[in-house]
């Protein structure tokens, strides 16, 4: 995929010094290449190009006091202080910025490069993301193996696609799955043999013919992938209706985001594959697509897991396991410290629910700080949680064979504040990373 840069304009107020502002943005232009088109630099006060993401301050001075009015005027994008050769902003314009913002200036002031980049992807992510598109391979709205859990799900209504498509401008293209699925058998072995080569991945799966009919899903989704064209993220009705399928798309996701950068979701949650696009485009992170189970939520989650009792911890209040499908989540290889395929594990009341030629992930990430995010299902707001994975827990036998054990603040305000069973979940501290970006696009953090 073809790398997402924003379009900003440099400005100097006209007494600022001219020498330094050229020092300053030269050495910005260098920080910031792989994420920035810098247009023609203008003096503050100038009327902007239709183009432009935003401004950027390389120099801050008093005319941002006594010429306000004319900023106010001309600046309707937001803008961006980065005012050192180091890429960051000098302490001593902390005023300045303060006071722009009091004025009705929407203003980044970056602490870091690494916050600054993700305004940056941010900012260009808004833009391209009018030309993008999800597919999503489902024959149905919730009926299939299971209608009583799916049809609840808010992401079949209409209304979450047209405030979707309203909010991002991003199009969610639907095809058969059952079409996707007659489409992979028909690839002969030894094509999907000669693709297998070009991948390295561990798997643990007692006999070929599982690997062989997961390589052939990639294949087939691939090509209506490169077929639609400006896909961006994609999602099967996997579980519900693993009847039209030989085998699930867990490998397939990996696989489509190490060839092509496209984001995948399970279930044909276009809402999470919304949130994991949004985060996965603008921070440099690990992240994944996973079942939350507060302890709180108590007997539905060790009934729905198949589990006698959470792990013995001193505060269970504020724990929570992570599982999907097994194990921690459908992690792509790129993202995980530990990867491997495994046969599948889910059981619905005596019969295997995905198919005994089914494959899963077995993946883990690196332990330690971790944060958890969730789009609100209106899309005008973003669930942020800090939380810490402090180890991994397996129950054989049961549905969580290889989980996340996490600890929150407050797990009382977690089940508050929850907006989904499905959660995205990244690697470290991001909450400030989300917390820009969520600005960007005019979403409440909360």
């Amino acid at each position: 995929m073809r790398k997402m840069k924003a379009n900003i304009v440099p400005l100097r107020f006209r007494d600022a010094d001219e020498k330094e502002f050229y020092r300053i943005l030269d050495a910005l232009k260098e920080i910031y290449q792989e994420e920035v088109s810098f247009l023609e630099p203008r003096t503050a006060g100038d009327e902007l190009p239709e183009d432009a993401d935003a401004v950027l301050f390389p120099v801050m001075w008093t005319n941002v006091y006594t010429e306000m009015d004319k900023l106010l005027r001309t600046i309707h994008v937001p803008s961006i202080v980065l005012t050192t050769t180091v890429g960051v902003s000098l302490m001593f314009d902390w005023e300045a910025v303060a006071y722009m913002k009091q004025k009705g200036l929407q203003v980044f002031n970056p602490h870091s490069v690494e916050l600054a980049k993700t305004v940056f992807k941010a900012l260009a992510l808004k833009r391209d993301m009018k030309h993008q598109k999800f597919l999503v391979f489902h024959d149905s709205k919730g009926e299939g193996l299971i209608p009583e859990q799916f049809k609840i799900f808010y992401w079949w209504n209409d209304e979450c696609i047209r405030d979707m498509k309203e909010k991002f401008g991003i199009t969610i293209v639907h095809k058969s799955y059952k079409a996707l699925g007659e489409k992979a058998r028909l690839i002969p072995d030894d094509a999907a043999r000669e693709e297998m080569e070009r991948w390295d991945f561990q798997e643990e799966v007692p006999y070929e013919r599982p690997v062989l009919s997961a390589v052939k899903l990639f294949m087939a989704i691939r090509d209506e992938v490169d077929a639609e064209g400006d896909v961006v993220g994609c999602g099967a009705n996997c579980l519900n209706e693993g009847f039209f399928s030989e085998t699930t798309p867990c490998l397939a996701w990996s696989l489509l985001y190490q060839d092509r950068g496209i984001f995948w979701v399970c279930e044909s949650d276009t809402s999470s594959l919304m949130t994991e696009y949004l985060i996965g485009s603008t921070i440099d992170c690990s992240l994944f697509t996973t079942n939350i189970y507060p302890f709180l939520s108590g007997m539905p989650a060790l009934s729905h897991e198949k589990i006698q009792e959470f792990p013995d911890v001193a505060d269970p209040d504020d724990h929570a396991l992570l599982v999907h499908c097994g194990y921690l989540g459908c992690v792509a290889q790129a993202m995980a410290k530990k990867w491997t395929l495994r046969p599948p594990v889910l059981g619905w009341h005596s019969w295997n629910i995905v198919g005994e030629n089914s494959i899963v992930v077995d993946a883990e990430v690196e332990t330690g700080d971790i944060t958890l995010c969730k789009l609100r299902s209106d899309f005008n707001g973003l669930f942020v949680e800090k939380a810490v994975l402090e180890e991994y827990v397996q129950y054989p036998g049961s549905d969580c064979r290889n989980g996340g054990l996490i600890r929150v603040p407050d797990g009382y305000k977690l089940m508050e504040d929850i907006c989904s069973h499905h959660m995205i979940v990244t690697t470290g501290k991001r909450t400030c990373q989300m917390k820009a970006v969520a600005e960007i696009f005019g979403l409440e953090v909360f």
